[in-house]
């Protein structure tokens, strides 16, 4: 699992709680960071905060997906905005904070 997350005390929650389900957690703070380990290293999954300065919705979709070259990854955003803001993203699940575990769980099960 990979948070893209600039907020320590958020990071720190994502992984604590993506630990108790079982994950393994990597964490990076810049969209440049997580399109890199992406390529690099794909994960099972990334979760994308939509706050990161100099990040941009769909074209940082793009990047991510592009730096994955088709192997299987879910994508989940992160927002304090509305879900239904993020219709016309290309991920798997919109995350609404505050979230609780069974939320995060439930964004990283379902299709």
């Amino acid at each position: 699992m990979l948070i893209l997350e600039d907020q320590p005390d958020l990071a720190a929650l994502f992984t604590l709680q993506l630990q108790a389900l079982g994950w393994c957690v990597d964490q990076v703070g810049t969209d440049a960071e997580a399109v890199e380990a992406a390529s690099s290293q794909p994960p099972d999954a990334i979760i994308i905060d939509t706050l990161i300065p100099a990040s941009e919705g769909q074209p940082l979709v793009d990047r991510i997906r592009a730096g994955l070259a088709g192997r299987p990854c879910r994508l989940i955003i992160s927002t304090i905005y509305e879900p239904s803001d993020f219709a016309g993203i290309d991920v798997d699940a919109v995350l609404a904070l505050p979230h609780h575990r069974a939320a995060l769980e439930y964004a990283l099960l379902t299709s």
